[in-house]
């Protein structure tokens, strides 16, 4: 059986080319109505020195020409009092020779600045003020710019797999395990013993209550469409995450009172992920930030015990687009498969247990995007004895004792939330200062019950 979580929210990404965006050639408008499509960009590598910045001077035809500053390096910067110090590659260093200075800069021109010790987050800023300094340094006034700025027309479409070199973790605490693949190669797994309330203890023959796995092998994704003679604004983007999944979860428990954890924070080793990743577009250095911290969900609203197991393999995509005629919505992914294993349930009660992700993702620190996703399993008991003995539920009815009517079932879901910060105005896009939530969406189908 199959359920589409189709406009998961979560957590996105970019990329780039090392040539300046003015070198690629504008082709014709198709509609012959003289306007010209924006020139195509693509990922590439950057320049040789990583922590070099790069300046870029936005032009009023749409263009951007890159400014030569000799390689140099922000070593300096003050994002909240807008200001940074740029100081020239040394000659010995063999970066930027001959190839200008700090001293080219211009009042409207903007620096980008990969991740770097100084901006571990990136850097996004036009030049509001210059004043030139010792040793060819050059201080700078700023005030926050966005991709219109420093991209000018341009169309770009790319998708940049994350590798476990991009993913940092935090040091470790009880609970369980999060794991990454070799240095060079791509995803995260995530392995758990999710803590249960008091009350709650493993049935028979299991020695952990609920437990579970995800398994990731994560991209981000960027677009970006303008074309200056139709909007000063993009007229597309795209920011978001896809990812090849696999999800399993194991409830093998048994409880005796009501509880809910009310979806606390799953402590669990290296629990929160964290990236800070520099792709390259044109001579422009675009910095993706992504936050990810599991939770659990557990709860019960009265007497019972569980023998059920999900395990679900699909392909995620979450984050948003945007479109000038549309405004912004949610991504959506492909169906998913889910499958179950032969379950048990007794009692006279509804469970639901599930391990989930809550992701925050943004460009040079701003976060734009939030999201949940926790897929789950629920197992409901309803048992009426004519007797007045205990319900006794678990078995088909046909396999029910005598006087005793049973109706229990075990479903696959997923719970779906997010929502779009205005506040990303890096992306060019001027909107008011408020956050749309999106719709939640729960997906949910039977794996097994009483009358399967």
């Amino acid at each position: 059986m199959k359920f589409a979580p189709r406009s998961l929210l979560i957590p996105l990404l970019l990329a780039g080319v090392a040539a300046p965006l003015a070198a690629f050639p504008a082709a014709a408008d198709p509609g012959g109505s003289g306007h010209q499509a924006p020139p195509v960009v693509g990922a590439g590598d950057g320049p040789a020195d990583k922590e070099a910045v790069s300046v870029v001077r936005p032009g009023a035809d749409g263009k951007v020409t890159q400014v030569p500053v000799g390689g140099a390096r922000l070593t300096g910067y003050d994002a909240t009092g807008g200001h940074a110090v740029l100081t020239g590659a040394r000659a010995s260093d063999g970066a930027g020779s001959g190839a200008g200075t700090p001293a080219q800069l211009r009042v409207g021109d903007v620096i980008a600045s990969p991740v770097t010790a100084v901006t571990p987050h990136g850097a996004l800023v036009k030049v509001t003020a210059t004043h030139p300094g010792a040793g060819g340094s050059v201080t700078v006034d700023t005030a926050p710019a966005d991709l219109t700025e420093a991209l000018g027309d341009a169309k770009a479409d790319v998708r940049t797999p994350l590798t476990a070199a991009d993913l940092k973790t935090k040091p470790l605490t009880q609970g369980g395990h999060v794991s990454t693949g070799p240095s060079d190669g791509q995803g995260i797994r995530l392995d758990v013993d999710v803590p249960v309330p008091p009350g709650v203890k493993p049935t028979a023959g299991h020695s952990s209550a609920l437990s579970g796995h995800l398994d990731l092998k994560p991209e981000m994704l960027f677009s970006y469409e303008r074309a200056h003679w139709y909007s000063v604004q993009p007229s597309k983007a795209e920011i978001g995450l896809s990812a090849d999944y696999t999800y399993e979860v194991k409830a093998h428990a048994e409880g005796s009172a009501s509880y809910d954890t009310g979806r606390k924070p799953l402590r669990i080793p290296a629990a929160e992920v964290d990236v800070d990743k520099t792709v390259w577009l044109g001579p422009v250095p675009i910095v993706l930030t992504m936050k990810v911290d599991y939770f659990y969900d557990v709860s019960a609203d009265g007497k019972i015990s569980v023998d059920a197991e999900q395990r679900s393999t699909g392909r995620l995509e979450a984050g948003a687009r945007y479109d000038a005629d549309k405004g912004w919505s949610a991504l959506s992914g492909p169906e998913p498969a889910t499958t179950g294993t032969p379950a048990r349930v007794e009692g006279s009660a509804t469970a639901k247990a599930g391990i989930g992700t809550h992701a925050q993702l943004g460009l040079y620190g701003s976060v734009g995007v939030a999201a949940d996703f926790m897929p789950y399993l629920k197992a409901t008991a309803h048992g009426v004895a004519g007797d007045g003995s205990a319900p006794k539920t678990g078995a088909a009815k046909a396999d029910a004792p005598q006087g005793v009517n049973g109706d229990w079932a075990v479903y696959a879901g997923a719970d779906l939330t997010g929502s779009f910060f205005a506040k990303l105005a890096v992306f060019g896009v001027k909107v008011l200062d408020h956050t749309w939530e999106f719709p939640k969406v729960t997906y949910e189908h039977k794996l097994a019950g009483s009358d399967s």
